[in-house]
């Protein structure tokens, strides 16, 4: 397997008895990083490079599975289906003048072209523009797909990640996040980072064969800033700090919370995810092969009890 290191594999097993009976587990993803040394000897058959010359054909990233996801309450939990939504969401890290460096969660979405020389990240608007401080993030990193990193945890090693990283080129926010103060801007409380399509941009990763522009190179998801997500199975998903680099989710009927008095927003109320998250991606018709449409993203949650608030994109 030396030959295929670096790809991710998919399996999963199909029992049947003889009445045609048949039942089939969840698919599973691993990732090859290499098997022993050249000197070693590969299940009795000889050396690893002998083991390559029989190795079959790689097969496809992940398996086709259009079924969605249990409809199940999730608090807290590890991604376990891989697909779009793992490579297309990933780490930010950033900064303001002065400042250590902060964690957020972004996910690369369809901006409607491929060849208009930028790519689009939705997060959330505290991942991009301070409203304490007045100024957008000095410094800002994208990172797809955290989880399958060679590191311990995120840190601006880009050779250590599957696809490396985008230094973002600038960010978007609503004027009501800029010209008011928390909690009096929650329902502005998304952003959008752009990364211009350039190989200046990106600082490449253990991967081979990427183009170096963003939405290219990773297949963004769909977004719906109309719909109303009350009462409908959502999951959400985000890089919590304190989970580092594990790639996170938590599944369950979206409610409604008024952190202000004036505005209702989206909440799932057994949400256990952390600081972190934040900018996560609220996915809409989650499928068992990680597609979706992106509805919400992670915006603030009680710092004593589990729940998680997103913005309704429609009424920001």
């Amino acid at each position: 397997f030396q030959k295929y290191r670096g790809t991710r594999w998919t399996y999963r097993m199909k029992a049947a008895d003889t009445n045609g009976n048949s039942v089939e587990s969840n698919s599973i993803s691993f990732q090859v990083d290499g098997v022993g040394d050249s000197a070693s000897d590969f299940g009795g058959g000889g050396t690893d490079n002998d083991a390559v010359d029989k190795a079959p054909p790689a097969p496809s990233s992940s398996y086709s599975d259009s079924r969605p996801i249990p409809q199940s309450t999730v608090q807290d939990s590890d991604w376990p289906y891989d697909g779009p939504i793992q490579s297309a969401t990933g780490r930010i890290l950033f900064e303001f003048t002065g400042t250590s460096t902060f964690v957020c969660t972004g996910t690369v979405v369809d901006d409607g072209s491929r060849t208009n020389g930028r790519s689009v990240i939705v997060t959330a608007a505290h991942c991009a523009y301070s409203d304490v401080m007045k100024e957008f993030a000095k410094l800002a990193v994208f990172i797809p797909d955290q989880v399958s990193t060679r590191g311990e945890k995120s840190d601006f090693d880009c050779g250590n990640d599957r696809y490396g990283c985008w230094y973002l080129s600038f960010a978007v926010v609503e004027r009501g996040w800029v010209e008011n103060s928390f909690p009096a801007n929650v329902q502005y409380d998304y952003a959008y980072y752009v990364v211009t399509d350039s190989p200046s941009t990106h600082s490449k990763g253990y991967s081979s064969g990427l183009t170096s522009t963003l939405d290219k190179d990773i297949t963004p998801m769909s977004i719906d800033f109309s719909t109303n997500q009350i009462n409908d199975h959502t999951v959400a998903l985000g890089y919590s700090a304190d989970k580092d680099p594990d790639f996170r989710y938590c599944s369950m009927d979206a409610d409604t919370i008024s952190g202000v008095p004036w505005y209702a927003n989206l909440w799932l109320s057994y949400c256990g995810m952390s600081g972190g998250a934040s900018g996560g991606p609220w996915i809409r018709d989650m499928t068992r092969e990680g597609t979706g449409t992106v509805v919400s993203v992670n915006s603030w949650g009680f710092s004593d009890k589990v729940g998680m608030a997103g913005p309704v994109f429609r009424t920001g």
